[in-house]
């Protein structure tokens, strides 16, 4: 069986390659074994002793290592395999390759090889071999190995002698200068056991056992010979360490080297920044808000071109709703948040790209960027294929057995286990040949300049099905363009020769560091291009991907340039050289010793801010506890955190500024009244206290009953309440001009639903202010619409409902999150803007009191969305007012529009009285539920029945759910745009004119909005801040908005300031963004749910 796979494999794969030889405008082509001589096959003998029944990384794969092991000036290669003997390839010019292995002595020593990497280790000016070793449980198997580069094609295996000699269960190794004291040290990562998956992952007490065979470690060099010095160095691991992925940069561009490690399962990943001093502190948490669960390889680049080193982790969400389908079973959020509160982080399943923000932080974008989803990935690497400026993206992927679709999970496991007694052979291998493959063919993305990426796989030449792991790019011809090689299991090597060169006319720069005598290829050089305003960056760090090292010689694209402005070269020894009008297509050969000026990093925090931020330490909203999913299993998101609600003004008349934060279910409100030292004090109002059993959504002072000083409405909203709970009922609290609040219990009609928001306005003329109420939810109804109000004041304080005589359509017109009163159409009176979730702009035009929808008049865009906030200001400043509208962002697994929008199908499919809502939206041009088959079914037990196994599931759209009987009167929703917008008003006679806010505005959902002028040009910039961390935990946290600060330039265009400029650290829960006179300076209050209120103030 195992040879005719292997027959049927290779007739595969040669037709494979004669298809893409033939095609000379693809950008890779797949060269054949017999044309380059490279035959290695990573082959898995899967009938023996060792299986993944008892070594869980069976299917793991091997990796590559490339670099010029005679200094011939051509890039060899070594493959390293499980099973099957190491290879060694030496390049012999054009893609032709000598398999040197026997003579080089390199495959002497075999055992269960996994990474490699080629250093200079002894400083002779050859590269050296270091080979990692697991699987084994005799530790004498698994001792990694170091073979020492004689010079002469051969190498002598010296770990011993070098203290490199590790025991562990080891992945991948990288040799570095952590200590700056100019050898190389070295860095192993390795990796726990089965025993230590199942059952036990979520055991907070083992984070604090230790085993030093699955502990990572640091080696430093002490003279030529290493040392183990990880635990005085702060290199901490537990027995749930499972190393996968290592990535060595400068994050925080400090001049020291810190270290990332991918951690397989829900050990987090850890982020060793450098202390500067010998140590290194894990500093993940400060410094990322979500990662990848079950991280792989990893890479560590410059992928927009900022100047800093950027990080993808790769996991194991599929790109096709297949088979998301067949490997989702239901989700447990409350087990989610025990790991989180037991120490484990926020992990979810899916490729992450961390976009560095120069801060000391990230932002994680992968969605918005198009690269989440890759299926079960290993290898990661940017590299600029085509030469165009924009680093690319290629990934390997797929598994000989993939046990983790849930049909196999389900049910052949438990058959198979019925018939296990004891360890049978014959039921493991039972067992492991029932197993499902997964081979599909590997990822690459073409960088588009902006942030985002389009998958270029087929266009590429690089579509060929099959189980890929290790890989390493490198120039193999000298033509200036980097070609592939990939580790495939059970088929032989891929080499993909990159023809950039014969069908572009993009331009390269090559170049070829020499070091010290103690680092030769002076590993953690920084190099910097700079042509026409733009900048290309990268570090001298060969580790990438996984099990995996690169071609040292740093390739650059520059694109068209004729000219190379100058490359900035910063050496190890922060000694560094300015070349100036450098020549493309070339390769530059550059030496430590020719610079002779000296770098200084400036390591200390920027002050010369925008922004400086402050927490208001007594000013804290404090969340309930309450798990949305319990009530209504498929909401798309939480409900029930809407808070904090935040309302300000000068409430005892002293000239400041006070404020008003809302309370959550059981909370009470607060008011904090403002000092002349600028502080805030609380005062206590025991109509608050009485009233804590509502959950404050919205708030407004104004003057209700015309006596000259603000008032207090509070809405209620909430989905904890049952339907029609008193909770519910909306407050009005009347100021006796010193801060003393009563409630006024006539004041208002009865209003039992839920509330997300009140407007106040003269709306009739007649000198007093008037409300909207606008309803948010019906609870354990969602998403029917809820009543929203008008309510007139009758000018003694006392309001009135007068929705269905003002505006019938105001009545239920939607889930409500927001609205503003403002004057669309010049004519001197309010006119109404609301929007909501599920739900288009409205726009009410106001005609003596009464309002018509005018929506088609002002709205010439599909503008159903997921809105969350309104703000009104004139941002243009030609007198009217304009509005920035806060949406869920782009950074998201939906991908919407007017052809493919988002629905939700909803009616009570299963008529047991309770409404039922099916999200749907679209995944390679077909719309399908969201929900998984265990998550669907628990809510519909009725489906069980006709989707018995989950490959039924996998491909049924809403269509094959219900019969058209059934679906005829389900209503349906939809949402046709994510994106954050500014809406120019032009005028009643033009409308609104629709500007798509910059990619950094669409990171995460926006909840608070400012206008100002930060930088005193005259034009209004704008300050955006949001994230919504309470989500379904197959689409994750939206958490990647840092405080948004985008530069106006007066004709409807924004700029995005970085963080490192702005000062803003806003990746909280921001709900409610407001300015507040504090002293001179510009201030604004964020309020945060569930923690402390900001202040940050303009410099």
């Amino acid at each position: 069986m195992h040879r005719l796979t292997s027959i049927v494999l290779l007739v595969i794969g040669y037709i494979f390659f004669a298809a893409c030889t033939g095609n000379k405008n693809q950008l890779f082509t797949a060269l054949d074994k017999s044309n380059t001589n490279i035959n290695f096959q990573n082959t898995l003998f899967e009938d023996g002793p060792l299986n993944v029944a008892n070594y869980i990384y069976f299917y793991n794969g091997g990796g590559v290592s490339i670099g010029d092991i005679n200094n011939d000036g051509l890039q060899d290669i070594l493959f390293t395999g499980n099973m099957v003997r190491n290879r060694l390839y030496l390049n012999k010019g054009n893609f032709t390759f000598e398999d040197i292995t026997t003579q080089s002595g390199v495959a002497d020593k075999q055992g269960w090889c996994t990474g490699a990497t080629m250093a200079d280790v002894n400083g002779d000016g050859l590269l050296d071999i270091y080979i990692c070793r697991s699987a084994d449980i005799n530790p004498a198997m698994r001792t990694n190995l170091l073979f020492m580069n004689n010079g002469n094609l051969t190498f002598s295996e010296k770990a011993g002698q070098y203290g490199l000699a590790d025991t562990g269960y080891s992945t991948q190794s990288a040799f570095f200068d952590y200590d700056k004291d100019g050898d190389l040290d070295c860095f192993i990562i390795n990796h726990s056991l089965s025993k230590y998956t199942a059952g036990v992952q979520d055991n907070p007490e083992l984070r604090n056992e230790h085993n030093p065979a699955f502990a990572n470690k640091l080696y430093r060099n002490d003279n030529g010979h290493y040392s183990d010095v990880s635990g005085e160095a702060g290199i901490t691991s537990n027995v749930l360490t499972f190393g996968l992925g290592l990535a060595v940069t400068d994050f925080n561009n400090d001049g020291w080297p810190d270290v990332y490690v991918s951690n397989d399962f829900n050990e987090p990943d850890y982020l060793f920044m450098n202390n500067r001093n010998g140590s290194f502190t894990e500093s993940l948490r400060t410094s990322m808000d979500d990662i990848s669960l079950y991280s792989m390889g990893s890479d560590a680049a410059d992928y927009n071109n900022d100047g800093l080193p950027d990080l993808v982790t790769l996991d194991m969400m599929p790109e096709s709703n297949f088979t998301q389908k067949m490997h989702s079973g239901a989700e447990n959020f409350d087990k989610f948040q025990y790991l989180f509160n037991q120490g484990f982080y926020f992990e979810y399943s899916r490729n992450m790209l961390q976009k560095n923000n120069g801060d000391g932080t990230f932002s994680e974008v992968a969605q918005l960027a198009g690269v989440s989803n890759t299926d079960w990935s290993w290898t990661a690497l940017f590299g600029d294929y085509d030469n165009d400026g924009n680093k690319d993206l290629f990934i390997t992927n797929g598994y000989v057995k993939d046990y983790t679709e849930m049909d196999f999970l389900k049910y052949s496991v438990d058959r198979v286990v019925r018939k296990m007694h004891g360890d049978s052979v014959d039921a493991i291998t039972e067992y492991i040949r029932k197993m499902p493959t997964l081979e599909i063919p590997n990822y690459v993305f073409q960088n588009n300049g902006n942030e985002t990426f389009t998958k270029k796989t087929s266009e590429w030449g690089l579509d060929q099905p099959g189980v890929s792991a290790g890989a390493a790019y490198a120039d193999l011809d000298n033509d200036g363009d980097l070609d592939l090689v990939v580790n495939n299991t059970n088929n032989f090597a891929g080499i993909y020769k990159n023809n950039s060169e014969a069908i572009g006319k993009n331009n390269y720069l090559r170049v070829q560091l020499a070091g010290t005598a103690t680092n030769p290829r002076a590993i953690g050089t920084k190099v910097t291009l700079y042509c026409k305003g733009q900048q290309y960056y990268q570090e001298e760090s060969p580790v990438r991907g996984f099990q995996s090292s690169s071609d040292p010689v740093l390739s650059f694209g520059v694109g068209s340039n004729a000219v190379i402005d100058s490359v900035l070269v910063i050496w190890p020894n922060n000694a560094y050289q300015l070349l100036t009008n450098v020549k493309p297509n070339q390769t530059l050969s550059l030496k430590m010793t020719d610079a002779k000026q000296s770098w200084v990093y400036d390591t200390l925090k920027n002050t010369n801010t925008v922004f400086t931020q402050s927490i208001a330490s007594n000013i804290k909203h404090t969340e309930n506890s309450f798990n949305d999913f319990t009530v209504q299993l498929l909401l798309p998101n939480y409900l029930s955190r809407q808070g904090p609600c935040i309302a300000t003004a000068d409430v005892n008349k002293d000239g400041l500024d006070d404020i008003f934060m809302g309370g959550a279910k059981g909370k009470a409100g607060q008011l904090f009244l403002q000092t002349a030292a600028g502080s805030f004090v609380a005062k206590q109002v025991p109509e608050f206290l009485q009233d804590s059993v509502s959950e404050d959504v919205s708030a407004v002072f104004f003057d209700a009953d015309n006596d000259g000083d603000p008032d207090l409405y509070v809405a209620s909203g909430g989905y904890e309440f049952d339907e029609f709970d008193p909770a519910f009922q909306d407050r009005l609290y009347l100021n006796d001009g010193k801060a003393n609040f009563t409630k006024s219990v006539d004041a208002l009609p009865k209003m039992l639903c839920s509330k997300s928001c009140v407007k106040a306005a003269d709306i009739d003329g007649d000198g007093d202010i008037d409300l909207f109420v606008g309803g948010r939810l019906v609870p354990g109804k969602y998403p029917t619409a809820p009543r929203s109000f008008i309510l007139a004041n009758n000018g003694k304080g006392v309001f009135i409902d007068v929705t269905a005589s003002v505006c019938n359509a105001l009545m239920q017109p939607g889930m409500v999150t927001d609205a503003a009163f403002v004057d669309v159409n010049n004519d001197k009176t309010q006119d109404l803007v609301i929007v909501g979730e599920w739900m288009p702009i409205q726009v009410y035009t106001n005609k003596a009191g009464k309002f018509t929808d005018a929506s088609a008049s002002y709205i010439h865009f599909a503008s159903t969305g997921w809105w969350n906030k309104i703000y009104t200001n004139d941002i243009d400043g030609d007198g009217d007012a304009d509005l920035v509208i806060g949406n869920c962002g782009l950074n998201t697994q939906f991908k919407v529009s007017e052809k493919e929008p988002m629905n939700l199908y909803y009616k009570d499919f299963d008529n047991n009285g309770s409404i039922d809502p099916i999200l749907c939206y679209f995944i390679q041009g077909v719309s399908y539920p969201a929900n998984s088959r265990d998550d669907l079914t628990d809510q519909l037990p009725g489906l069980k029945k006709k989707f018995l196994e989950y490959k039924g599931y996998a491909s049924a759209t809403i269509n094959d759910l219900f019969t058209p009987e059934v679906l005829k009167d389900a209503k349906i929703l939809k949402v046709e745009t994510m994106q954050t917008i500014y809406l120019e008003n032009q005028g009643p006679a033009k409308g609104f004119a629709l500007h798509n806010l910059p990619q950094e505005a669409q990171y995460a959902p926006v909840f608070g909005m400012v206008a100002e002028d930060f930088n005193n040009d005259g034009k209004k910039d704008l300050l955006l801040a949001g994230n919504e961390t309470w989500t379904r935990i197959k689409f994750g946290r939206y958490r990647a908005n840092h405080g948004v600060l985008l530069q106006a330039d007066g004709k409807g265009n924004f700029t995005y300031v970085p963080q490192t400029k702005s000062g803003l650290q806003l990746n909280q829960n921001v709900k409610v963004l407001l300015p507040i006179k504090t002293g001179n300076k510009k201030t604004f209050i964020a309020g945060i749910n569930d923690g402390n209120a900001l202040f940050i103030t303009a410099n």
